[in-house]
């Protein structure tokens, strides 16, 4: 068993794209300059896999500066984050792969991404073709929790109702319901294992009886008691552990920069931060207990 720390590094107007808000106003981003100095010290020279946006991370070099040294991930999370990029054509989808690969090739060394986890959780068979043809070791863009699946569609459905416009999308409920440890596939039917299939998926972590997401906004919001039974319930699995956190895990409404507007829909960033990273630092050490902490592409290895 193996056990891996991802996080999401995504920028903050991506959350008012979710919210159907403005796009902001921000001089600096608060994820690359208060989220990530924050990750690197929960870390402790971990080795961790950072899904980046080419369009985005990029701009902030100084902030992925300990990639290298500690042994960590680059892995893409698309180029410019649209929520619905499964959904665009073989050849733009095909576009935005390659311009995130050599934009992110520049912050780990010169090294392709080998792998990939989509906008939103969003995978489609044109896009898991993509990252077949063009050699990609794994795919980690499933959440195999259906609670969540149907908490997002009321979500964006009552967001409709109220006129707001939301780039996000509910997805494919077929996607939600795959199975819960690491398996083989292929991409017409992604949601099904199938060992001679040419595609890892390393799907993210969730309790294996009720299907609840252990990642890192239910986890810092969950009473304590509550998750952490849920975590060893988990971890009895010995199933490979693929926690994924973002980076507005690590931030709070006093943070400089946070947009009022989006405290206003952010429900962890009412938590304080000093208590959401107590608690994402007691998960990662109980994990790494059991199991040795290591990237995506490591672990896929196993699969």
């Amino acid at each position: 068993m193996k056990a891996a720390i991802t996080i999401d590094v995504d920028s903050l107007r991506l959350y008012h794209q979710v919210h159907g808000l403005p796009p902001p106003d921000l001089e600096r981003d608060p994820i690359y300059t208060h989220a990530l100095p924050r990750f690197w010290e929960l870390m402790d020279g971990r080795p961790a896999t950072l899904f980046l946006i080419g369009a985005d991370a990029p701009q902030h070099p100084e902030a992925f500066a300990p990639v290298l040294p500690t042994g960590c991930e680059i892995a893409s999370h698309s180029f410019d984050h649209d929520y619905r990029l499964s959904r665009r054509p073989p050849a733009e989808i095909t576009e935005d792969l390659e311009r995130a690969e050599e934009a992110l090739a520049r912050l780990a060394g010169g090294a392709r991404p080998v792998g990939f986890r989509a906008p939103g959780y969003n995978v489609s068979r044109a896009l898991l073709e993509a990252l077949v043809a063009r050699g990609y070791t794994y795919d980690s863009s499933l959440l195999p929790a259906p609670y969540y699946y149907a908490a997002r569609a009321g979500v964006l459905g009552w967001y409709r109702l109220r006129g707001r416009r939301s780039k996000s999308l509910a997805g494919d409920p077929r996607a939600f319901w795959g199975p819960a440890q690491p398996y083989r596939t292929r991409p017409d039917r992604y949601w099904a294992p199938d060992p001679q299939g040419p595609l890892r998926e390393l799907p993210m972590a969730v309790e294996p009886a009720t299907r609840l997401p252990l990642i890192g906004t239910s986890w810092v919001l969950w009473p304590r008691a509550f998750r952490e039974a849920l975590l060893e319930r988990t971890l009895a699995a010995e199933h490979p552990f693929v926690f994924e956190m973002h980076a507005i895990d690590l931030l709070d409404a006093s943070d400089p920069h946070v947009p009022r507007s989006l405290r206003e829909h952010q429900p962890d960033l009412r938590r304080p931060a000093r208590e959401k990273i107590h608690a994402l630092r007691a998960l990662i050490e109980r994990v790494a207990q059991s199991a040795p902490v290591t990237t995506l592409a490591d672990l896929a290895r196993t699969v």
